[in-house]
């Protein structure tokens, strides 16, 4: 689709009646009295005041297209789970973005050289897809039998069936870093790719998966990139991690980890274990002040610090009725910033329900292991050896391979997926995919500054939409037939 055609959807707009978004938000909310309604009527401010009752209603997002820039560094004010909040809101659908600095395209010879005064294009309408969900009992993991090829773009809600977004995947804020040699250590950044329109499909009516399962996104980020979320500057999320513990790989830092592991490891390192921990040392990613970056020319983040809310967030709740919506995961289901109001009425920060795990390898006087427990049985391609702890350097440097490197190096329990467990609901506030119900009975993802950060996984069905070819691996897919087409046979999302 050309960028001409998406800026006429924008200035042909949706005219759904204000009755209609009246009565979705009033349902998402469980009221329907006189005072409820009031608390929803159209205001000249734009940027609305707080309502000081959470069943009240929600405050819309102002209209970020008053100004030349959009919705530049923009935050947001909606708590409304309900995608066409969206569509019909003062943006109309519109949530793009100008007078950004691409810092990866500033060099003389980039591919989209000078890198400054870019424009995010994010462009959300309502359609009616059809098809429907496919929920396997004995399958959790199968995607949906939408069918993209048969799309009717509508203006009634009622029949819609999702929110289109249509978008370059540039985000509303400057971005990336200087591109360095493949070479550099502690480099993996390309230039980012201001042409790549991808299209990802939001379904109104989001299901649990049935039976209840935790599904994790799947780890291919070497060819595919399959999205845990897409906010809606219109970047991706990226929960998994395709660093890992591998002192072979031709990538190798200092400390044994490596980049573009694909799913050939088990030690994978967390990518934003820095926002936990910021002195953390030989990081194998780099990420900008966002925790995002460019793979392969796909900008994306593996951590939200601040885009879409205010800067204070970690510890000051935005509003009375808790951190706004920033995206939808990959099942449909909103993602908010840190703060909800929980069953009990109580204003809360979200907090991870995972601790670290108790190898039980050479315990401490508490009885805590100092130690990672070797995997066995593992097939040989995945068999790259245990990361060794700082403990490991002191007392038993001989049992490690530091032939990779000058400087032995032993990295602290917390900095792989695997040091950590759920809780069981003993710790935090939210389940083991970052996910709590909130006072108004809305299911939805919350941002954690500790592990796991986001939603690493769902308990909704997938929607199959949410996923990418990288621009730079378009040919080495299309040399495939077989990458192109999902298990139901339909086109994956980016071809």
């Amino acid at each position: 689709m050309s960028k001409t055609l998406i800026i006429n959807l924008v200035k042909r707009g949706y005219k759904i009646i204000t009755l209609l978004l009246l009565s979705f938000s009033l349902l998402a909310c469980g009221g329907s009295d006189s005072d409820t309604e009031s608390t929803l009527e159209p205001t000249p401010d734009p940027i609305p005041t707080p309502v000081p009752d959470p069943t009240s209603g929600y405050i819309p997002n102002p209209d970020l297209n008053e100004t030349p820039n959009g919705m530049l560094n923009a935050v947001l004010t909606n708590r409304n789970p309900d995608c066409r909040a969206y569509v019909t809101d003062d943006n109309n659908g519109d949530y793009g973005a100008r007078g950004i600095t691409d810092r990866s395209n500033l060099a003389v010879g980039a591919p989209y050289f000078p890198g400054s005064n870019k424009e995010s294009i994010v462009i959300i309408d309502l359609v009616i897809v059809s098809g429907g969900y496919i929920q396997n009992p004995s399958n959790p993991d199968q995607a949906g039998s939408w069918n993209y090829a048969s799309v009717i773009e509508t203006n009634d809600a009622e029949l819609a069936t999702h929110c289109r977004m249509q978008h370059n995947m540039i985000p509303n804020h400057d971005l990336g870093w200087d591109v360095g040699s493949p070479n550099e250590d502690n480099v993996w950044v390309t230039e980012i790719d201001h042409d790549d329109m991808q299209i990802t499909y939001l379904p109104i009516n989001p299901q649990l998966s049935n039976p209840l399962v935790a599904d994790d996104t799947d780890r291919n980020p070497t060819n595919f990139m399959d999205y845990d979320g897409i906010l809606l500057n219109g970047i991706g999320i990226a929960m998994d991690s395709g660093f890992c513990y591998n002192p072979d790989h031709a990538r190798v830092n200092t400390a044994g980890n490596s980049t573009g592991c694909g799913d050939g490891s088990v030690w994978f390192e967390i990518p934003a274990y820095t926002l936990q921990e910021p002195s953390a040392e030989k990081m194998a990613a780099i990420f900008d002040e966002y925790f995002g970056h460019g793979f392969e020319g796909t900008y994306h983040y593996h951590a939200m610090t601040h885009p879409l809310q205010s800067n204070d967030e970690a510890t000051i709740a935005p509003g009375l009725n808790g951190s706004p919506l920033i995206g939808f995961a990959k099942d449909g289901f909103p993602i908010y910033g840190k703060w909800f109001i929980n069953t009990e009425g109580d204003l809360v920060i979200a907090k991870s329900g995972y601790k670290l795990k108790n190898w039980a390898l050479n315990p401490d006087e508490n009885g805590f292991g100092q130690s990672r427990q070797p995997y066995t049985n593992i097939p040989p391609f995945k068999e790259h050896g245990t990361p060794p702890t700082p403990w490991d350097v002191l007392n038993r440097a001989q049992d490690f391979d530091f032939s990779f490197t000058s400087e032995p190096f032993g990295i602290p329990l917390g900095r792989y997926i695997d040091d950590w467990v759920y809780d069981n609901g003993n710790t935090g506030n939210l389940d083991e995919c970052n996910g709590a119900t909130d006072v108004n009975g809305i299911y939805g993802y919350y941002i954690t500054d500790e592990y796991p950060y986001g939603p690493i996984c769902t308990f909704g069905v997938h929607e199959p939409s949410f996923g990418k070819v990288p621009p730079l691996r378009w040919d080495d897919e299309l040399a495939d037939p077989a990458r192109i087409f999902d298990e139901m046979g339909n086109k994956i999302n980016g071809h």
